[in-house]
């Protein structure tokens, strides 16, 4: 009887929808469709030309990231990228991310800023990893929003790893982070609690010659609080779950949505789309399916959407791409739509904030080596300096220049040079200086040591140039002419004698045997050369 029951309040209520349905043609069907959308619509556009005005404001031009550069893949993974002013001036905190298993999984350690000389807009981060001979790895920061001038609160800027095979839908550990959101502010279906980014692309260059990475597909996931996502009925509500693309760097009053909706008398379909309007004012004013050849998912608490790059990219509107971020603004929004008598009503159920996803991932698989070239000696300024290049982009972690007294002998000195760049591929100056307290006028050996890689990889100094300091000092020539008067005699031996004697220190020419010690060894070194031995 209570199936019975159920069954015929069922058929009623279908009855009264079939009867209700008659009260619109299809015509009005579609314009209601279409206002629904629209209404729909335009929660996505107020928020994303809100964003867009952010990163519009007060913006140099300052290439914001630049120069991430790491070691070779080992055990003490160390990762350096340079931040623009604008961008460092609200860096709150920067995360490296490493991969040594092919993106399997993630080690994560903090980054800060290294602000030494060479490296004053520098961030850097070192993870202790479980090594191997691959690397993959990407920065992320969490950036106060004043610094965009607006008043988002804290909003994260960040690479993301590289979904290279194209999986579908992408793993957990192909995605970054773009957006966190607390939940509790929507009920569960809708509560977005996370957006989360990706992508799959190829190395390029630039008209420049600069490399990038020329972005194929894109890859967006919507979290929800609850499993994903309702469909709604047929007269309502109807539901659209999106997330808003916009280029940072472009001053049209356009953006971009992907996302899942279904209703609106057939209206509301799964796509992406192009959005038109004002930017000051967040008004929409019209839109268009740029195209439904999407791929998305509603299984779990997750709403997936991926489609090419050039859906967006190749729109006159869109502006410069790769952009100087190489990458966009994404944000996440819900919104309920119904009907309301012969008109439409709209609700925006839960937005987020924006976040940035940059497309750019650093991979490495085995190392070339390093190459240093033209030293050089300053005498005036006793400054010394080599040129870096490595063919991977790698940074030095050691970047060594020693000063050792002649012919092997002992090394006394030693200095960590500064670079006067970080583009590393493409070659860079290494300097360093030291005064006449450091180093006693004399002729020396300067070596330079420098590794990218586990020091077994570099056990020695690659590169010995002999200098002169204080155009060369007593030269030592003859040996054994200790107080320059152009001969080794008995008097230099007494000289010797008592430099042993009052435990003098090992410079210039009294370090007869150059072991970096004075001792009675020297002293028979001595005696054997002013006997012709």
């Amino acid at each position: 009887m209570k199936r019975y029951k159920t069954t015929a309040t069922l058929g009623i209520l279908l009855s009264a929808s079939l009867i209700f349905a008659d009260t619109y043609t299809p015509e009005q069907k579609a314009e209601l469709g279409q206002k629904a959308l629209h209404e729909m619509l335009q929660k996505i556009f107020s928020e994303s030309m809100k964003a867009k005005r952010a990163f519009l404001a007060d913006q140099t031009r300052e290439l914001p990231l630049s120069n991430f550069a790491t070691t070779a893949p080992r055990s003490e993974f160390i990762v350096n990228a340079d931040v623009s002013a604008e961008l460092q001036a609200g860096t709150e905190s920067a995360t490296v991310y490493v991969s040594t298993d092919g993106q399997s999984s993630w080690q994560s350690a903090p980054a800060y800023l290294i602000g030494t000389t060479g490296y004053e807009t520098t961030w850097g981060g070192t993870i202790s990893t479980n090594d191997g001979s691959s690397a993959h790895s990407y920065l992320s920061g969490l950036v106060n929003s004043e610094a965009l001038g607006e008043s988002y609160g804290t909003i994260i800027v960040s690479g993301t790893p590289h979904n290279e095979n194209g999986n579908w839908p992408p793993s957990s550990n192909l995605y970054a982070h773009m957006v966190d959101e607390p939940s509790g502010d929507a009920s569960s279906s809708y509560d977005i609690t996370a957006v989360r980014g990706t992508y799959k692309g190829s190395p390029a260059t630039d008209a420049e010659g600069n490399s990038y990475t020329d972005v194929e597909r894109f890859y967006v996931s919507l979290t929800l609080s609850g499993s994903c996502c309702d469909e709604g009925g047929l007269f309502g509500p109807w539901y659209l779950y999106g997330v808003g693309i916009v280029n940072p760097e472009s001053t049209e009053a356009v953006a971009y949505a992907i996302g899942y909706g279904d209703g609106g008398f057939g209206q509301l379909t799964p796509g992406v789309l192009k959005l038109t309007g004002d930017l000051t004012t967040g008004e929409l004013d019209g839109f268009d399916y740029l195209s439904t050849n999407i791929s998305y998912s509603t299984a779990g608490n997750n709403m997936q959407a991926t489609t090419l790059m050039s859906y967006i990219s190749n729109d006159s509107q869109w502006g410069t791409w790769p952009n100087s971020y190489n990458g966009f603004i994404v944000l996440g929004v819900t919104v309920e739509a119904g009907l309301s008598g012969t008109d439409v009503e709209v609700n925006l159920l839960d937005q987020t904030n924006p976040g940035l996803m940059i497309c750019t991932t650093t991979s490495q698989n085995g190392n070339i080596a390093l190459a240093l070239s033209e030293p050089s000696f300053d005498a005036e300024a006793n400054t010394l300096s080599v040129q870096y290049s490595d063919g991977d982009g790698n940074l030095p972690w050691v970047r060594s220049a020693q000063i050792c007294y002649p012919n092997g002998g002992n090394c006394f000195h030693e200095m960590e040079m500064i670079p006067d760049g970080h583009t590393y591929e493409d070659g860079v100056t290494y300097s360093a200086s030291f005064t006449s307290e450091d180093v006693a006028d004399g002729d020396y050996d300067a070596k330079f040591w420098f590794a990218d890689d586990d020091i077994e990889s570099y056990p020695d100094p690659q590169i010995t140039l002999p200098i002169s300091v204080g155009g060369g000092g007593n030269s030592c020539e003859p040996a054994g002419d200790l107080n320059g008067d152009g001969l080794a005699n008995v008097l230099d031996v007494v000289l010797l004698v008592n430099m042993v004697l009052a435990a003098a220190d090992a410079e210039g020419c009294n370090d007869i045997n150059g072991d970096g010690t004075l001792n009675v060894l020297d002293v028979v070194l001595l005696v054997n050369i002013v006997l012709g031995n």
